[in-house]
């Protein structure tokens, strides 16, 4: 993903000390992560640059600014203050909510809780279909494709670069965004609704992987238990991709 820059909202007024503050809505430059604190209280969720609801919202479907962070926003769980969560914390600076956190002892919720609600991200299922649906279509070039033109010097060691980075960008949107699209399903339907769509013929086993991942992000369901149920309901290539994939992430643990 491109490198960004601390964006921030414009500045705004705390309500608790009168000072002007910039409410940070992405990582600083060099952090891999920020965190949106609660409207009410001080608890908060940790966003990763690479998570892939912002990944989905800012790079296949190219939200940015306050556009973003509204979506981002609108897409998380309740807090269970009761409140929100918000980029700009119910208008009080980072300063005042520190302090908040440390007379209330506020925690962060749980890194392996789920932070976003399937139901909130639905209004995004048709856009994020449609950008996974237009990636199959264009024909763009593959690695080997890549390779080829370099080796037989059409393009020179610059371009081939470019062409690298540019491929992973897009694959990581893609991923991105099927792994949100299988959040929005749930796991009673996100790999039917995939099977229908053609998309595992289209994609191959990657997609049930993705769409397994996003389940466990959004439901807390383990990947390799999902992909073990999954499995039974293909069979030849697919099936053994599936179980290769099981296997190797299984060996790695």
């Amino acid at each position: 993903m491109p490198d960004e820059s601390n964006p921030t909202l414009d500045k705004i007024k705390c309500l608790l000390c009168g000072q002007d503050y910039e409410p940070v809505f992405g990582p600083k430059k060099g952090e891999t992560a920020y965190s949106i604190y609660s409207a009410l209280g001080a608890i908060c969720v940790l966003i990763k640059a690479n998570n892939p609801v912002r990944v989905a919202f800012k790079f296949a479907l190219g939200l940015d600014g306050k556009e973003l962070a509204q979506a981002l926003e609108d897409s998380l769980v309740d807090c269970p203050t009761g409140g929100v969560f918000a980029h700009d914390a119910g208008e009080r600076c980072l300063k005042c909510v520190k302090k908040v956190e440390a007379e209330t002892r506020g925690k962060p919720i749980p890194k392996s809780a789920a932070i976003w609600d399937a139901e909130k991200l639905k209004p995004w299922e048709s856009k994020l279909l449609a950008y996974i649906l237009e990636k199959i279509e264009t024909k763009e070039d593959t690695l080997q494709c890549l390779i080829e033109k370099f080796e037989s010097g059409k393009i020179d060691a610059e371009v081939y670069m470019r062409g690298l980075d540019s491929m992973q960008y897009r694959e990581a949107a893609q991923i991105a965004a099927i792994q949100t699209w299988g959040m929005i399903q749930g796991p009673g339907d996100a790999f039917r609704a995939a099977e229908e769509l053609e998309l595992v013929e289209r994609y191959g086993a990657r997609i049930i992987v993705c769409i397994a991942q996003g389940l466990e992000m959004s439901s807390g369901l383990s990947v390799l238990n999902t992909l073990s149920r999954e499995a039974n309901n293909w069979d030849g290539p697919i099936q053994k991709e599936i179980k290769t994939y099981m296997a190797k992430t299984a060996g790695g643990l």
